[in-house]
């Protein structure tokens, strides 16, 4: 825990990086009955709110109302779904979109990518015949120096 005095009176409990450190440093309240105004009102409030609401839902239904609520409450539960699958279809139209286009581009991106490793693969190729030459060449002739003093019985008999 990091303490910086400011005065010798004020001792802060952790590092504040306000330059008004005296001010910071006092503890501030709230005033007197702010809580009930800011908190338990708005609640009991909205919750009394709630309740009539559904007392008049209760007394305002007859026998020919029931089915305009039902009406209304089926269209607003498929507002936010038509909504959401609005958003859904956007997006699988431009994953397609996107799709297409880089099926489009890839052949001759490709078709660059394999050139490229062909000349790697070529110069690969080459350098390792150039560095296994000196030690192949030698004994290709070492063998072949052999095999004219020393002879050797043939696989294959001639009639």
């Amino acid at each position: 825990m990091i303490k910086l005095i400011y005065n010798s009176s004020i001792n802060l409990g952790e590092l504040n990086p306000c330059y008004n450190i005296g001010i910071m440093a006092e503890e501030k309240r709230s005033p007197a009955g702010s809580s009930f105004w800011q908190i338990i009102f708005p609640a009991i409030a909205g919750t009394i709110f709630i309740l009539l609401i559904c007392v008049w839902v209760v007394i305002g239904i007859g026998a020919g109302n029931i089915s305009r609520f039902a009406e209304l409450s089926t269209v607003l539960l498929i507002i936010p779904v038509l909504f959401f699958s609005l958003v859904i279809l956007v997006i699988l139209a431009a994953c397609v979109v996107l799709s297409v286009k880089m099926i489009r581009g890839l052949p001759p991106i490709t078709s660059r990518i394999v050139e490229f490793i062909d000349k790697i693969r070529d110069g690969v190729s080459k350098f390792s015949e150039i560095i296994v030459q000196p030690v192949i060449r030698p004994s290709a002739y070492l063998k072949g120096f052999r095999s004219i003093f020393t002879r050797e019985k043939s696989r294959y008999e001639i009639d």
